[in-house]
């Protein structure tokens, strides 16, 4: 069994969502609200770049943050961070919709 990376425990992730975690900032429209149009361009890079180091090892950023370390503590695989990368930046996807 796979682990998952629980995210709605302190997030918002979809508008029509009534219950959800506000612990953490809403990641509703997280990559549209970040001009992500175009995974492969240029411009998203920084993005990508950011949202890959907060998931991999969030404490990098605020030592004091209580979201998990995912990829440091190998709480989610490699794969799995990619999913949820694309879950939140591929403008395709329900999150940015």
């Amino acid at each position: 069994q796979s682990n998952g990376g629980q995210c709605y425990n302190c997030h918002q992730l979809s508008a029509a969502e009534l219950s959800y975690g506000t612990l953490g900032p809403s990641l509703y429209q997280y990559g549209k609200i970040r001009g992500v149009k175009d995974l492969q361009s240029e411009s998203a890079r920084g993005v990508i770049d950011y949202t890959w180091a907060k998931l991999w090892n969030s404490k990098s950023f605020n030592a004091c943050s209580a979201m998990p370390r995912y990829g440091h503590h190998a709480i989610l695989n490699e794969a799995q961070l990619k999913h949820l990368m694309s879950l939140l930046l591929d403008p395709r996807s329900p999150v940015n919709q």
